[in-house]
């Protein structure tokens, strides 16, 4: 039966493959130096083969751990914090990055946000998960009071359907020092330990100057065919088609595809029904229906009977 219920699931099982796809394109390296080298300060002036060598293994939010406020944890990072009360929280992508300039690295999320208006502002979930980045640090980067040992945590969403007048932005959200009374200072690398990046794509097909916005556009569009976007990888951004990464970007394609496709099938046969039923209510014969609509008298007796209609009386 067509439910609204099957519908869903199936909306569901789509989401989930191309969510995942996308993660697994987004978390290859050579993507994910173009991205910090386009929005962090930290690489602003370092190579894209730079920026990879600094780059360890990301972890993709289809893991669960444990609760990594645990005692008895390794040091270490993992894509899930768990919460007492809310559960797992789980990432998209989390990774550590090493700088050129410092010995300490960053923990830095990416997240794919495909509703820009998810019923709660975005910045507020992306300040969300840097605080538990920052408290899942006790107990695996430091334990007691010995709070230097503190890393920057970086939240960067990316959105690739914002409204049209945000599209080709990307804005950065940081803490700042305010001298309120007197001149005293305190290092950066005190306070500067959160930050958040909200990146909106827009039209592949637009060339924009800035490098990470133009990447994303294309890697995220979904009217852009996987062979035309390997091509823009390869030739513009020299991002080795690995056999992985063709296949992650020829499954987001794919899925795209199917779901239209049984959208659109689901329409036509939705449509079919309805002219079914407006039939019925007319008392046109069964042969007339079953003619114009190419069904099986089985299939428009069901069909009838779903919106309580019995064609019985119009059999001839």
């Amino acid at each position: 039966m067509n439910t609204a219920l099957a519908k869903d699931i199936s909306y569901s099982k789509d989401k989930i493959r191309y969510d995942a796809a996308c993660r697994n394109v987004l978390a290859d390296k050579h993507i994910l130096a173009w991205i910090l080298k386009g929005t962090l300060t930290e690489y602003k002036n370092s190579t894209i083969e730079e920026i990879i060598k600094c780059i360890e293994p990301p972890e993709v939010g289809s893991v669960r751990v444990e609760d990594t406020n645990a005692p008895e944890r390794v040091v270490g990072i993992s894509d899930s914090d768990k919460d007492l009360f809310e559960g797992d929280i789980l990432y998209d992508i989390r990774f550590s990055a090493s700088t050129k300039d410092t010995l300490s690295n960053l923990i830095i999320n990416i997240e794919e946000q495909n509703d820009f208006y998810p019923g709660y502002p975005i910045l507020k979930r992306a300040t969300y998960y840097c605080g538990r980045m920052i408290s899942a640090q006790n107990g695996t980067i430091f334990s007691g009071q010995d709070y230097g040992k503190l890393r920057k945590v970086v939240s960067i969403w990316i959105c690739p359907n914002p409204p049209k007048k945000q599209e080709y932005t990307i804005l950065r959200y940081a803490t700042k020092e305010e001298q309120v009374i007197g001149e005293s200072k305190r290092p950066v690398s005190e306070y500067d330990l959160t930050s958040i990046i909200l990146i909106n794509l827009g039209n592949p097909m637009e060339r924009k100057e800035n490098d990470v916005l133009r990447l994303l556009s294309v890697l995220l569009s979904t009217n852009v065919e996987p062979k035309e976007k390997k091509g823009i990888l390869e030739d513009s951004f020299k991002i080795p088609m690995s056999a992985k990464i063709s296949e992650e970007v020829i499954k987001m394609g794919s899925v795209f595809d199917e779901a239209v496709m049984r959208g659109y099938n689901r329409g036509k046969f939705e449509a079919k029904s309805e002219m079914i039923i407006e039939m019925l209510r007319a008392n046109q014969p069964i042969e007339l229906i079953t003619k114009f609509s190419k069904l099986t008298k089985e299939k428009i007796a069901e069909i009838g009977l779903q919106n309580g209609i019995k064609i019985n009386q119009y059999s001839s």
